[in-house]
């Protein structure tokens, strides 16, 4: 009788074993694999989402191709993209607002428009000489306003060179001549009020091609929580803060971090975009 059990108890154990140890050595295989190649399913992720913002930006530019067809060219406009601004979106400009010259402002509109000045086209007509006569017969009212340079801006914005515009503005404050740094210019802050260009809020690190959200709390957490700070960061630095949160952000690139902060940090938005669309997921494409 012990014999006979001793037997089936040890062929019980035989059956188990035999139905055991190919799921355990199923377990460590499967683990093995998935140590070996979880690195590469990151890396692959990483790929896909950067073909999906590549993909993102390529339909935005058929659309804006799109949407140059269909508007088509005003007279004197012809077909460019200023600071990497298609030449669609100033349509949204109308020839009779008179506001995006630097130096023109709400009641200054108004009293142009009351002298029969009505589109950027009759202002170029006009000297400096006839708009300063215009302005001194409203006495000290006016005094300090200079319309040296209106009509050289109202002539470019009529003839849609914008880039040429934009360039002019940036050297100009109040219609003058400055001196310093260059800042946006006038037609951006105006096309940043109506939608046309992008603007974040500030110091949010996520305007930064090439950061999402959580490279944007791995820089906060580094100590980076502002524009003026991650325009200041050295690459190096960037990229041990990468390299110490895993592999999964190997492949992110901070190359150009600094640079687009700088622009962020100084309000350029449209040169902001206009590097951005040279960019691929942070990196020079």
């Amino acid at each position: 009788m012990i014999t006979l059990i001793g037997f089936f108890e040890l062929d019980f154990l035989d059956i188990l074993l035999v139905l055991i140890l190919p799921f355990l050595t199923g377990l460590l295989v499967g683990w093995f694999l998935w140590g070996k190649y979880k690195r590469k399913f990151n890396e692959a992720a990483n790929e896909r989402d950067d073909l999906y913002d590549e993909f993102v930006r390529i339909k935005e530019d058929l659309e804006n191709c799109k949407s140059d067809s269909a508007v088509g060219n005003t007279k004197g406009q012809k077909p460019m993209m200023a600071f990497g601004i298609p030449t669609s979106k100033f349509f949204a400009l109308k020839s009779d607002n008179l506001q995006i010259i630097e130096g023109i402002g709400p009641k200054m509109s108004e009293f142009l428009h009351g002298h029969g000045i009505n589109s950027w086209e009759t202002l170029a007509g006009y000297d400096e000489h006839y708009l300063k006569n215009l302005l001194k017969k409203e006495g000290n009212k006016y005094r300090i306003i200079d319309p040296t340079s209106w009509p050289a801006q109202a002539n470019l914005a009529n003839k849609g060179a914008w880039e040429k515009l934009i360039t002019l503005q940036k050297s100009l404050a109040g219609g003058k001549k400055k001196t310093g740094a260059d800042t946006s210019s006038k037609i951006e802050k105006i096309m940043t009020r109506l939608g046309i260009l992008k603007q974040w809020k500030k110091d949010d690190l996520k305007a930064i091609e090439g950061i999402g959200p959580k490279i944007e709390k791995l820089c906060k957490e580094a100590g980076i929580k502002s524009w003026t700070e991650l325009s200041k960061a050295s690459i190096p630095e960037l990229k041990e803060i990468l390299t110490k949160a895993g592999s999964k952000f190997k492949l992110a690139d901070p190359g150009s971090w600094a640079e687009q902060a700088k622009l962020a940090d100084a309000e350029n938005w449209a040169e902001l975009e206009a590097l951005q669309d040279t960019l691929k997921g942070g990196k020079k494409s």
